[in-house]
């Protein structure tokens, strides 16, 4: 970890694992004869997308990870810094670097570049960062690097660039429109307090960007300029570059690099005096929302003071793990019992519009079949009655201690991240934890405080939730719209019925309760000596009319990890006679959701 004189905070990352350690020019070749073999194909203009795909094996895979250099720059302001008559000007600037520097003039000559050496790039705009990323075969490494610090040091932003890349903004707007989750998220930043920053359009659109700007005469190009010149600053900024070089050559390019990137000593926005923006009546409402795909849905969610700083406890971490449990005597299992709902999460997304430094969102999300959506307030009050048990008996060490270790194995025993992901993710951590938990802050869970869980934890009541219920049912009975997505919604006060129930003493269910004693959370993990000969294929260990068991060893990567697939043939006839008609429907829709998450091949007939 270094910082420049300019205020640039780095981590260097030198990585030598892989296959092509043991010699450096022996690696290099292979890395020029791959970068050949791409260009080759590239001209020729040979074979589509699915046969190169297909040809891919996991020795393919894992030389490319190991092959790639990359570099990944957080800056740390986002939409939150949007001028109010500029919507999505933060997002626009990110574009806008992009397009030819001072040294380098050519308008996509990075991407160009990047293309023609097996590379690739990508940026993100969010409430509070700005994210940008990319890796290369590490023989152009260098040269990379510094056709990228451009963008940070003297972009050119030229003025004929605006309307095009104004015109890919308003695209990226078009793709997210037809997405619930992006509908969801405009729609609860509606009912923010009026001039937080949460109630900003942070996409950005043709009509923000160029069509009202015109009419209002507003010179975007003169705003762009000023707009990086006050926030792309290098005190505010953390960069991450992973590649095979030793540390001390990737400190020297990095210094001969980046020490240009502009210092304008300005303090950095400061959002965090802007708190409880969701404490309004318009909040504590049941909202009736029309999405675009064909499922019912509701999301109750809570506004929580900021958490970040709690990285260490983690209390939404371990109480969106309960919610979530789907052993016995959790929410999931007794509605599923019921035939009332297919899947439920819970948590914190850890986005920015998740958590950023004026609150922190705890929210929970269930699938409801039919009938579900029929008993939406039911499901809503066995929800409201496991938080209750949960405030009730308080925080559990055990549960606690139990996450932790599981959070902890799951560390320790990662497969390799691709360096353009793992960079990303270390300059973002830079900007949130301190030195020493830079690579660990996001993951691990370090200290258990039952006082920081019961302060989050007590907040999660009736009274303070929001109820969003979607469902394509409401069509034609949602008059209100919201502005920018066009989600056609309705509210209502929740049912006099359920709120005064729910603001009393209301009783507990006896169904309901913590997980037991996990026994199964792994503490060795030394690999044991197998009397097992080593086979191509997979052996058939027994055979009855129960089923087959299949066994392969694994005699390559030698990790303490099983991977377990199933594969099942149901009936119809026995899914009628095991299953409720109601359900039956349902379930179906349920096991295409999982074959498309998990492993696990289920088919019926």
């Amino acid at each position: 970890y270094i910082e420049l004189t300019n205020g640039l905070r780095v981590m260097l990352i030198s990585d030598f694992t892989g296959p092509a350690s043991s010699g450096d020019d022996e690696s290099e070749e292979e890395e020029e004869e791959l970068g050949e073999e791409e260009e080759e194909e590239e001209d020729s203009g040979e074979g589509t997308e699915e046969d190169s795909n297909s040809n891919k094996g996991i020795d393919d895979c894992v030389f490319v990870c190991v092959c790639q250099s990359a570099a990944a720059l957080c800056v740390g302001i986002g939409s939150f810094s949007d001028p109010n008559d500029l919507p999505g000007l933060a997002h626009f600037l990110e574009h806008m670097v992009f397009m030819g520097s001072e040294k380098y003039p050519s308008e996509n000559g990075f991407d160009a570049f990047l293309k023609k050496h097996g590379g690739s790039d990508n940026a993100s705009t969010d409430c509070e960062r700005t994210v940008f990323q990319f890796d290369v075969q590490r023989k152009k490494f260098r040269e990379a690097l510094d056709r990228w610090a451009q963008f940070f040091i003297c972009p050119l932003m030229i003025r004929d660039a605006i309307d095009r890349e104004v015109e890919a903004v308003d695209s990226e707007y078009q793709l997210a429109k037809p997405s619930d989750s992006h509908r969801k998220e405009m729609l609860f930043g509606s009912l923010a307090k009026p001039g937080h920053p949460m109630g900003k359009f942070c996409w950005g659109n043709a009509q923000t960007l160029k069509t009202e700007p015109r009419k209002k005469r507003i010179n975007v190009y003169k705003r762009l300029r000023s707009f990086w010149k006050r926030y792309y600053s290098a005190h505010y900024m953390t960069l991450a570059v992973q590649s095979k070089e030793k540390l001390d050559t990737l400190e020297e390019w990095v210094k001969e690099i980046f020490s240009g990137v502009p210092n304008n000593a300005q303090p950095k926005p400061d959002f965090s005096e802007l708190l409880d923006p969701f404490d309004t009546p318009a909040f504590n409402k049941l909202y009736r929302v029309v999405p675009v795909r064909k499922v019912h849905a509701l999301t109750i969610t809570w506004s929580l003071p900021p958490q970040e700083k709690h990285y260490r406890v983690k209390p939404l971490h371990y109480i969106s793990w309960l919610i979530g449990h789907e052993g016995t005597g959790s929410i999931l299992s007794i509605l599923r019992r019921k035939c009332w709902a297919m899947a439920l999460f819970g948590g914190n997304s850890e986005t920015g519009f998740d958590q950023n430094s004026t609150y922190s969102i705890f929210s929970i999300s269930i699938t409801l079949t039919d009938q579900g959506f029929q008993n939406f307030y039911q499901v809503a009050h066995l929800v409201f009655q496991y938080l209750k048990m949960m405030q009730s008996l308080g925080p559990q060490q055990r549960i606690y201690e139990e996450i932790q270790k599981i959070e902890a194995n799951e560390f320790h025993y990662q497969e390799q991240t691709d360096p353009i992901e793992y960079v990303e993710d270390i300059c973002e951590n830079m900007q949130l934890f301190p030195k020493e938990h830079f690579l660990t802050g996001d993951q691990l869970m370090f200290q258990y405080s039952p006082e920081v869980i019961s302060a989050a934890l007590s907040l999660l009541t009736p009274d303070r939730a929001n109820l969003l219920l979607l469902s394509p049912d409401h069509e034609g009975h949602c008059p209100l719209r919201e502005k920018w997505f066009g989600t056609h919604y309705s509210v209502e006060d929740i049912q006099q019925e359920w709120r005064e129930r729910w603001n009393g003493d209301f009783e507990h269910n006896s169904d309901l309760h913590l997980p037991v004693e996990n026994k199964f959370i792994a503490t060795d993990f030394s690999l044991k000596l197998s009397d097992c000969p080593d086979t191509e294929l997979p052996v058939r260990v027994t055979a009855n009319d129960r089923g087959c068991l299949w066994y392969k060893k694994d005699n390559k990567f030698n990790i303490p990890k099983v991977v377990p697939v199933v594969h099942t043939h149901v009936s119809a006839l026995s899914l009628a006679r095991m299953v409720p008609p109601e359900c039956l429907s349902n379930l179906r829709t349920y096991i295409s959701i999982v074959r498309a998450v998990t492993p696990l091949s289920c088919q019926y007939s």
